[in-house]
């Protein structure tokens, strides 16, 4: 049986192609893999300068992935979730089959490209703290 061949959207990282963080470093290696497995993926970068001040070099593609870039107020404290905010609206209105979320910052926005019916995955880096039942003391059900 044929593998099918999906249209993938990921948000939630500065921009690719990047070494900014660990982030932008997973969603590079993941999109560009999935791209020689055939799949169509679209990350939706953040407008803006390089965490180091510099300018950012605009690409439409890299390595098979298409690059886009939505709309980000540039401030401390904003970039984040405005870039979120506006890639999850993109996300929802896309032709996407999956919508992969990045982070738990823009993982806020994940209900946006849900409520348009999109399956959505979110990843949450680093070190997380897994709250279950057993960790806050409640009895299972």
């Amino acid at each position: 049986m044929a593998e099918q061949k999906l249209n993938i959207v990921m948000f939630g990282h500065k921009r690719i192609p990047s070494r900014e963080g660990g982030i932008e470093i997973v969603v590079e290696e993941l999109a560009t893999r999935m791209v020689e497995r055939g799949h169509h993926v679209t990350v939706l970068n953040r407008r803006g300068k390089h965490v180091s001040g510099g300018e950012v070099e605009k690409v439409n593609e890299y390595k098979g992935v298409h690059v886009k870039t939505v709309a980000t107020i540039d401030k401390k404290g904003l970039a984040a979730m405005t870039s979120s905010f506006t890639a999850a609206v993109r996300a929802a209105v896309s032709k996407a089959d999956v919508v992969h979320v990045h982070a738990e910052g823009p993982a806020a926005m994940c209900w946006i490209p849900k409520l348009a019916g999109k399956r959505v995955i979110c990843t949450i880096h680093g070190d997380a703290q897994i709250i279950s039942r057993k960790n806050i003391g409640l009895m299972a059900a």
